[in-house]
């Protein structure tokens, strides 16, 4: 321990695989925070769920229902049936974004002016909301950006939008988003993370604490593996400037207040299925083939070893989390974490 010029030593707990009781971190004294799952630790999921910490359906794609092949003699009948059942869930998944965005202003306006979120303090949680509020309001932000492109391309092409979906998948709202798009993105996303740590371990075989890992290196590495940067960079072998701060603050930004209220409002134990599949997915944690039991165990992970009041020493948590393999992270709260920040 003695490159104490680039790492420190976090707080040491007196438990092991379980939720810490720390006198210097009221965050992490929340009895919510205390009865959340270790990975080992196996539960039958969830015995109801909580709306506090679920946003609404809408904000999720509707159902998809397509006919089936062979209940259509003539192809022609088929595949016109199927372009209305893509079109059908189309403008299903419009109307989710304006129900969604008329639920949101209606709790804006029940906020007190003074309290309400701006996109110019994206940490800043309101006093008044709940963990479902606060994903209500960034997924908002997230498909209104996308609806106008979107619309038109419903417009000009209608039943043969599915056709190009998959080549534009950021320009698609996320309740217009069809199954097999939601889990090919999935797919790639996890795919990139591996190749992501496949090269940061190649190049900085120490590890997250090794005074070569610099802030830069953090970023870029977080940016892969989240899949916030375009995947074309990649290829090119660089990040354009700005990217972090149009990418990658916002999504810190988000994190710190969905952690701090999934735990003061009752804990992933309430998340309904997809929503714990996103909530995992946003914190770089592979879904696809884990059981529900797992992502819950993995994310309860999550919430208790990035547990601080402290923001500089969550994001110094948070950044050991995102630099190391979900399998790989710590089992104790007491883990080195780096000077620099995310």
């Amino acid at each position: 321990m003695s490159s104490r010029a680039t790492w420190r030593l976090c707080g040491r707990s007196q438990n092991t695989r379980h939720w810490p009781l720390l006198a210097t971190i009221s965050f992490a004294q929340s009895p919510a925070l205390l009865r959340l799952p270790s990975r080992h630790i196996h539960n039958d999921g969830p015995k109801s769920l909580n709306p506090m910490v679920n946003p609404p359906d809408v904000t999720r794609p509707p159902p998809l229902t397509l006919p089936r092949r062979r209940d259509f003699e003539s192809p022609i009948k088929y595949y016109f049936e199927l372009g209305k059942g893509y079109l059908k869930f189309y403008k299903g998944g419009i109307k989710n974004v304006w129900t969604s965005r008329r639920l949101l202003r209606e709790k804006l306006q029940r906020t007190p002016v003074d309290d309400r979120p701006s996109i110019f303090r994206p940490h800043y949680v309101p006093k008044t909301f709940s963990r479902a509020d606060w994903v209500l309001l960034w997924r908002v932000r997230h498909d209104m950006i996308r609806l106008p492109l979107f619309g038109l391309m419903l417009i000009v092409i209608g039943e043969f939008t599915v056709l190009v979906v998959a080549y534009v998948d950021s320009v698609v709202p996320y309740p217009c988003r069809i199954p097999t798009q939601i889990f090919t993105a999935l797919e790639k996303a996890e795919q990139r993370r591996k190749a992501a740590f496949d090269e940061l371990e190649a190049r900085h075989p120490h590890g997250v604490l090794s005074p070569r890992v610099t802030q830069a290196v953090a970023r870029s590495h977080v940016l892969k593996s989240l899949h916030l940067s375009g995947a074309i960079w990649d290829r090119l072998g660089f990040l354009p400037p700005g990217m972090w701060q149009a990418k990658g603050r916002y999504r810190m930004a988000y994190l710190e207040g969905d952690d701090r209220n999934i735990v003061e409002d009752g804990g992933p134990m309430g998340l309904h299925y997809e929503e714990l599949r996103i909530a995992c997915a946003e914190r770089g944690i592979d879904t696809l083939g884990k059981s529900e039991t797992e992502l819950r165990g993995w994310l309860g992970d999550w919430l208790r070893l990035t547990a601080s009041d402290d923001i500089d020493e969550r994001r110094r948590r948070m950044a050991v989390l995102f630099l190391t393999r979900p399998e790989n992270w710590p089992q104790h709260r007491d883990f080195g974490v780096p000077e620099w920040q995310l």
